[in-house]
């Protein structure tokens, strides 16, 4: 049995997944759609996509799943654009890192044939924290091995369109983690809101400040690794904060509580608090990157096996086609 998966957005994440998929599932058709050409073009040289096609409806014609890895404002815009096009029955899936205005557009655009399900994959322990992800010249078939892929549905998500997605899951070699779509989002606020919109207040704060043209000579490694997380496009960024706000204003909050408990440290001069708050900081991070390498999570209630998991991956796309494909000794 033969079966069509399209990916819209070929960039990373877009192009690992096809990369994985194309390794792991025998007699599947990936199609492939990014509005940049060259991302198309590397994409199918890289073999991640069994063909490109650059009319967004005609690549997804026929498909039974339809993945979209794309930033969160294209999400809108695509779903706006294919929803009367997609067949009955198609299963629709996004890899955004917002969940609840995802599933809102996908209500307002989706006809009721086509099923959503949304979630988000998240890199293997294997990939390091420093590894540059953007653009497929930095996807690789096993960046989720090992990884947890968030499962995030609505109270009236299809448990069929569930089902294909732990398909998807299980071909990428990942581990599914489910939760609330808004729980997800007001964790992101902490991990990726909250980052970027330090990270553009930094930036703000020195560069172009007085001191800034001799600042500028000094400034290393740790300044730039620091004010990374600003650098993306900052329409995205954007419609992440406004539409994240809720959740990234009680986060900012927690942290200018934080600021201002350390700049009076600084103003009494208790260097025995700020050195212990260096200490506790440090500690807490080698604590997460060590586990994060080894894969393993205390107090995880959520990586258990999945409820009724024989069942159903016996009802996988496509007849089955998502089972990762077993090792060989030889591999």
């Amino acid at each position: 049995m033969k079966g069509r998966v399209t990916i819209v957005g070929l960039g990373c994440v877009g192009t690992s997944i096809g990369l994985a998929l194309r390794e792991q599932v025998a007699d599947l058709e990936v199609v492939g759609h990014d509005l940049e050409p060259d991302h198309a073009r590397r994409a199918a040289r890289m073999g991640a996509v069994s063909k490109t096609d650059w009319n967004l409806p005609a690549a997804c014609e026929g498909a039974s799943l339809v993945i979209l890895a794309l930033p969160l404002p294209a999400v809108r815009e695509t779903l706006e654009v294919l929803g009367p096009h997609l067949e009955e029955g198609c299963v629709v899936t996004d890899t955004a890192l917002l969940k609840t205005p995802v599933l809102e557009w996908a209500r307002q655009y989706l006809p009721g044939g086509v099923r959503f399900v949304t979630g988000a994959p998240f890199p293997g322990p294997s990939v390091g924290e420093r590894d540059a992800l953007t653009g497929p010249e930095a996807a690789r078939a096993d960046l989720f091995e090992g990884g947890l892929y968030c499962v995030t549905p609505a109270r009236d998500t299809d448990p069929e369109a569930v089902t294909v997605l732990l398909g998807l899951i299980e071909a990428l070699g990942a581990r599914p983690l489910f939760m609330e779509p808004m729980e997800f989002d007001g964790l992101q606020a902490g991990i990726g809101d909250l980052p970027t919109l330090i990270a553009m207040a930094l930036l703000r704060s020195t560069v172009d400040s007085p001191g800034w043209m001799e600042m500028r000579k000094v400034a290393g490694i740790g300044f730039a690794a620091a004010t990374e997380p600003a650098t993306g496009d900052p329409a995205a960024l954007r419609a992440a904060a406004i539409l994240n706000r809720e959740n990234l204003l009680r986060r900012l909050d927690m942290f200018l509580e934080e600021l201002l408990r350390l700049r009076q440290w600084l103003v009494d001069s208790d260097g025995e608090a700020l050195q212990e708050a260096y200490a506790d900081a440090a500690a807490g991070r080698t604590r997460w990157l060590e586990e994060r390498a080894s894969g393993t999570w205390e107090e995880s209630p959520g990586l258990g096996e999945i409820p009724g998991v024989g069942e159903q991956f016996e009802r996988l796309l496509f007849g089955g086609l998502l089972r990762r494909r077993p090792r060989t000794k030889e591999e």
